[in-house]
């Protein structure tokens, strides 16, 4: 198999207590800007991320590394779109993915001390990493000795999902992890000291945005509620979620939450800006990205 290529993708590390958190790059994909941006007009959302010419704009997959040598935890969140889809389905969305465990080993990580994974949710370009094609082409979970932490409410959506998500939830994702893998979370909980899933609904059914807290330090990472940064504006939802308002009443509480914690956001998909704090500009609370 061939190694990672390095890429220009901003990573950071930043320490929360006894947990060291940190970004792993998880490749790339492209998708239609319009779709990202729903109803903002294209005059607008161009300007931001500027499209391909198939109109589709670069989309990172960072993923998120947490720490706790005390604890014994090593703990990944999220794993990527994966390799096994076909050469259709790769150009379609612009993937640039490798195996799971080529990222991890990029990052200087061993798959095989991965402890646990937090899923935020089951789409493709969040799930997909996780399984891998045996030589048989059947699927397998790639990280078989990790606990894989999900809301109840996703995994049913994604085993049953609705025509508008049927292509962004595939059973190849998502019945390898229901062989015993899978620790279940209903609403919000704390899964490990100082780490906390929040459940939202307006993305899709289910998801889980990830709090982590510790030494005075919150950091959140925000999956799909927001994006990219250019998403902290609330009525910048995608044409992707399933409920805009909800969104948006998701994102004006997240928002609050983390004017009162001065918590460091991170960005999914941001190609640009990996993690920020809101800083106020003119009566405005606006994303300053983190020093790297």
């Amino acid at each position: 198999m061939s190694e990672v290529a390095p890429r220009l993708m901003p990573l950071f590390e930043i320490t929360a207590g006894d947990w060291t958190v940190r970004a792993i790059d998880g490749g790339a994909i492209a998708l239609d800007g319009g779709a990202m941006f729903g109803s903002v007009p294209r005059p607008m959302w161009e300007r931001l991320i500027p499209p391909d010419g198939r109109h589709r704009i670069p989309l990172a997959l960072r993923l998120l590394l947490l720490e706790n040598e005390r604890l014994g935890r090593r703990v990944l969140v999220d794993g990527g779109v994966g390799d096994k889809e076909d050469e259709a389905f790769r150009d379609r969305f612009g993937v640039d993915g490798a195996p799971l465990v080529q990222r991890l080993a990029a990052g200087g990580v061993e798959a095989e001390s991965i402890t646990d994974v937090i899923v935020t949710h089951l789409h493709f370009d969040h799930a997909g990493g996780l399984t891998r094609l045996a030589e048989d082409g059947s699927a397998v979970a790639v990280l078989p000795g990790a606990r894989h932490h999900l809301q109840v409410s996703n995994r049913d959506n994604g085993l049953s999902p609705s025509v508008r998500e049927r292509a962004s939830y595939l059973r190849e994702n998502i019945e390898p992890l229901l062989d015993g893998l899978l620790e279940l979370s209903d609403g919000d909980g704390e899964l490990f000291p100082g780490v906390r899933v929040e459940r939202c609904d307006g993305h899709t059914v289910g998801m889980q945005t990830i709090r982590i807290e510790g030494g005075g330090v919150v950091v959140r990472y925000l999956a799909d509620l927001a994006p990219t940064h250019h998403h902290l504006r609330i009525p910048f939802t995608m044409g992707y979620d399933i409920c805009a308002t909800t969104v948006m009443e998701e994102k004006q509480r997240m928002l609050d939450a983390t004017v009162e914690e001065d918590a460091i956001l991170v960005f999914e998909h941001d190609i640009q800006v990996a993690a920020a704090r809101l800083v106020e500009e003119k009566g405005r609370w606006v994303p300053r990205p983190l020093e790297p």
